[in-house]
């Protein structure tokens, strides 16, 4: 990723900083003569980015700017935001003026409108090259009328310097070296298929991570295993994924089984018998679930005597990071149900946290933040607590979804969550004495 100067010196970015009551610091999301002018732009760099502040410049060198709290929301109709104000900066001062009817504080239909003193955007062409100037009853502004051409104009989200860390709370190395050494870690593992199941609640990302693992060893993006954007479970099978290192190989020793997602109900998703009957190995590959009907002996299907191949060698709970604190009360009685259950036939456990890159905004910029930040550590003390698990045994990730490109940070956590659940695997492997 190109890094983009911004234009904001660090003089200016101080009289801002000192409209803001809280500690917080400036992330650079967009830049109008770096990413272009168009609304369209702006608007897909600056989506769902939280607390975010538009800054232009004038010609004369003034600094015209604004402030909203509900952060870019793509709507025709104003936005209620009782934080809002708009300022300008001088060579030696900011102003602020606050918002005085919070119920038409900012509009985002046409660019970014602060209820129509400062209206960020040209309707004509859609450019955000322009500014226009008004007094009105909406903000407190005594900055005089006019409409101006923009050398510039910038956003940024406004984030909490307290989000970070000053050191990381989990050491990993960001290094090449480290990613190439664990991949062919991986690769060579080789004294028999280690079987891993993925289970979670419907939407997790139990299929975008094994797609996600397949595309790190690809050297591509990849969707190995397909995925579904609905309410209900996409997937229906229990499904079986070599991961391959290369093209046409033997594949490494690693095997993912998806299945159907844990419902919010006793009447929807997965039943916690079909998941211990896979777990036990009694569930050949491509086994329809039904959630009124768990599978019996003598179904289609099922294996009477399952030998080591067949059985899982480690679980891996996948949990939203945006939903944990919504789960339903069904959801944390079946995890602390099959916790206690996986762990009476010997089969060790982790937990995956997917999302983190929605959760927390530098995160989302950069994934290599990821344990110097504050709330995704106390996500994943709270997956520990519905999980009944150790925090060592719970690990972030983020999968690849919108991205055409491999991120070398992205594959770093998937690496060391597969390299997580290898260990555990192997430790079931060794205690079945197998080599």
């Amino acid at each position: 990723m190109s890094t983009i100067a911004p234009r904001l010196s660090k003089q200016k970015e101080k009289l801002l900083l000192e409209l803001f009551q809280d500690n917080v610091e400036f992330c650079l999301l967009y830049k109008g003569s770096f990413h272009g002018f168009l609304v369209s732009e702006l608007k897909s760099r600056c989506a769902k980015q939280g607390r975010t502040v538009i800054v232009g410049y004038l010609e004369s060198g003034l600094i015209v700017g604004g402030y909203t709290s509900q952060g870019f929301i793509s709507q025709s109709k104003a936005i209620k935001d009782e934080e809002a104000f708009i300022f300008t900066i001088d060579e030696t001062k900011s102003s602020c003026f606050p918002v005085k009817k919070p119920e038409n504080a900012v509009n985002f239909s046409t660019g970014f409108n602060f209820g129509g003193a400062f209206f960020f955007g040209n309707p004509k062409n859609f450019n955000m090259n322009y500014i226009d100037i008004s007094s009105n009853e909406n903000y407190e502004s005594t900055v005089p009328g006019g409409q101006h051409s923009l050398q510039d104009v910038e956003v940024y989200r406004v984030q909490d310097v307290g989000d970070l860390l000053d050191s990381p709370w989990r050491d990993v190395s960001w290094t090449n070296k480290t990613r190439l050494f664990e991949k062919t870690g991986i690769t060579l593992y080789k004294p028999c298929h280690a079987r891993v199941l993925l289970v979670g609640p419907v939407g997790a990302g139990k299929s975008s991570f094994i797609s996600s693992v397949n595309s790190v060893f690809c050297n591509k993006v990849f969707n190995l295993a397909m995925v579904g954007t609905g309410p209900g479970s996409f997937t229906k099978r229990l499904k079986s994924y070599n991961i391959r290192a290369e093209r046409g190989d033997d594949g490494t020793a690693l095997v993912f089984c998806d299945m159907m997602g844990l419902g919010e109900t006793k009447s929807s998703g997965v039943k916690v018998k079909d998941i211990m009957s896979v777990v036990k190995g009694h569930v050949q590959d491509g086994y329809q679930f039904i959630p009124s009907q768990a599978i019996e002996p003598g179904a289609t299907k099922y294996i009477q005597k399952p030998a080591l191949e067949d059985k899982i060698h480690c679980v891996a709970f996948v949990l939203d990071a945006c939903k944990l604190d919504s789960y339903h009360k069904h959801v944390e009685e079946t995890f602390q149900e099959l916790r206690s259950e996986i762990s009476d036939v010997g089969v060790h456990q982790v937990a995956l946290l997917t999302h983190i890159d929605e959760v927390c905004h530098a995160v989302g910029e950069d994934v290599k933040y990821v344990y110097r930040s504050r709330f995704i550590q106390q996500q994943i003390q709270k997956a520990a607590k519905l999980l009944g698990m150790s925090v060592s045994c719970i690990v972030p990730v983020k999968n690849y979804s919108s991205e055409l490109e491999l991120n070398d940070n992205t594959d770093e956590l998937i690496l060391s969550a597969v390299n997580l659940m290898l260990l555990y695997a192997d430790a079931f492997l060794d205690e079945h004495d197998i080599e």
